[in-house]
């Protein structure tokens, strides 16, 4: 099957995703608003928890880490309550994980797989054509390197799709991708600069797009790091793989 891939935009890394009757959503459920990055506003978090479209009939919840701008522990348990899904893949031991989300995956019967930093690579069959592999990488900056990070490569029928989130590109390669090409590779925006200028990033990203999310909101976008991504978009090759921007909350794009 080649059905349509939609990714919609929650709000900074966090997305949904759906392929044909399967629905995934990927670093959505967070509510920490103090910080450089928007959370979900309290009307989009509340059509989240309601089900409401576009999120209804959610059937998976994927976390590349537990910063507090990708993961609420709380906000996932009181989802959990509501809408209980297929499966959870977490970024965390199991020991180490806190009772408030333990409890509702117990409660809902959620089948939960814990990517620990010993995992360097796990492999998941949504459906017959909808595969994830998630791989373990470096989060970005030497003080969180500590930090279990996954990125997510998602195979949806012949078309694959890479969600970096917040990975060390100055060190990783990701050369576990190999030669077959992406349709879409997610980045953020310092990830976006170096794909420009080539500074630090020395591997290789066969793609045919290049999505840029984990942008503030507008007007917070108007800031350095707004600037820097629209010098950087202003700058890019005219030959270079083709570049969609998700933005605003609810944007959707189609792959």
């Amino acid at each position: 099957m080649d059905a349509r891939i939609q990714v919609t935009l929650a709000a900074n890394a966090g997305v949904l995703l759906r392929y044909g009757d399967t629905a995934i959503l990927l670093d959505v459920l967070f509510s920490y608003e103090e910080n450089a990055f928007c959370a979900p506003s309290p009307a989009v978090r509340e059509k989240i928890l309601r089900g409401d479209p576009p999120f209804e009939k959610v059937d998976y919840l994927l976390f590349t880490h537990l910063h507090s701008d990708h993961f609420s522990g709380e906000l996932t348990g009181e989802y959990l309550r509501r809408h209980p899904v297929k499966g959870l893949l977490l970024p965390l031991a199991e020991e180490e994980a806190r009772p408030e989300y333990l409890n509702a995956l117990g409660e809902s019967g959620t089948a939960c797989f814990f990517l620990t930093g010993r995992t360097a690579r796990a492999d998941f069959r949504l459906s017959p054509d909808l595969e994830v592999t998630a791989f373990r990488t470096l989060h970005l900056d030497e003080k969180y390197h500590a930090v279990p990070h996954f990125c997510y490569l998602i195979r949806c029928g012949e078309k694959r799709l890479f969600f970096t989130s917040d990975a060390d590109y100055r060190l990783e390669t990701f050369s576990f991708l190999g030669d077959a090409p992406l349709r879409a590779v997610f980045v953020n925006p310092l990830f976006f600069s170096d794909l420009q200028r080539r500074r630090f990033f020395r591997g290789s990203l066969p793609t045919e797009t290049v999505v840029v999310y984990h942008l503030p909101f507008p007007p917070e976008d108007e800031k350095t790091l707004g600037r820097m991504f629209s010098r950087s978009l202003r700058e890019w090759p005219e030959d270079g793989p083709g570049v969609r921007v998700l933005e605003r909350e609810l944007e959707t794009i189609e792959l």
